[in-house]
């Protein structure tokens, strides 16, 4: 007889942008989860490329360079192709020290070619980057932070604090989608959704807006303390929360509760 799966009979709402499911998708349904996508934020261009583009083309004035997310990588990264053209691997080899948030950015780095990435060793957030970071001395050296339109500026005004001096380049925008698919919004409305991923604190915001009180008919799962803090301010505190901002761990915090509660109701 076939062993049930931890996620055997579970509907899974993920919340991501659609290009960015594919992978958690894959996951889930390893575990034999049924998946619906339904994205809360949307990834565009910036309105204007002139400060991005100067940036690129003054690489190599920047001792180090921060990645905040895999979107980041790739916008930054497909700009800088198509104004480098067949000379794209030396701009690269121009950049000296580069960081990823986490495993997700430092893999999406090294689609480009990226071949030396510093990635934290345990916290895959601001703190953690400040942390990396800070083993070595930062007074003086200019660093690029890429990110997206929205975010916090902790790790921007804590390496300046240390001395470093510090560019904030927005690469892309992030922006919220306000109307669920019909048939999504009359899932999580009847309680047929079990989980709903969240993983961003700006899918979280975007998700209440979205969903309202119908949110309380299913279970949230968090990629991060710092995204449980949002929903919980927000008024839905999140089921699960993973040990590491990682889809395998956002994943493993599912199959750990729902595991829990098997047990919990075997004994009683």
């Amino acid at each position: 007889m076939t062993e049930k799966l931890p996620l055997s009979h579970q509907n899974v709402l993920l919340t991501r942008p659609a290009h960015q499911c594919g992978e958690l998708k894959r996951l889930f349904e390893a575990q034999d989860a049924t998946v619906f996508l339904q994205p809360t934020i949307e990834i565009l261009p910036p309105n204007d490329w002139q400060s991005v583009d100067e940036a690129i083309n003054s690489i190599s004035s920047y001792d180090i360079l921060v990645f905040a997310s895999s979107n980041g990588v790739r916008s930054f990264f497909d700009r800088a192709k198509s104004l480098h053209g067949t000379l794209f691997s030396n701009f690269v080899d121009r950049i000296p020290f580069m960081v990823a948030t986490g495993p997700g950015t430092s893999e999406t780095l090294s689609e480009y070619g990226v071949r030396e990435i510093h990635t934290p060793s345990e916290s895959y957030d601001a703190e953690g980057i400040i942390a990396l970071l800070t083993q070595q001395s930062i007074a003086g050296k200019r660093i690029l932070l890429v990110r997206g339109s929205r975010g916090r500026t902790l790790l921007s005004d804590q390496l300046e604090r240390l001395g470093a001096v510090v560019d904030q380049m927005s690469v892309y925008q992030s922006v919220d989608l306000t109307v669920p698919a019909p048939e999504i919004a009359s899932l999580v409305r009847c309680g047929k959704i079990d989980w709903i991923t969240v993983t961003s604190s700006a899918i979280g915001r975007s998700l209440v807006r979205m969903f309202g009180g119908d949110l309380r008919k299913t279970k949230l799962a968090s990629i991060s303390p710092i995204t449980s803090q949002t929903l919980t301010d927000c008024g839905f505190p999140p089921t699960a929360e993973a040990t590491k901002a990682t889809l395998p761990a956002l994943i493993e915090a599912v199959c750990r509760f729902r595991n829990q509660n098997s047990e919990k109701n075997n004994e009683s």
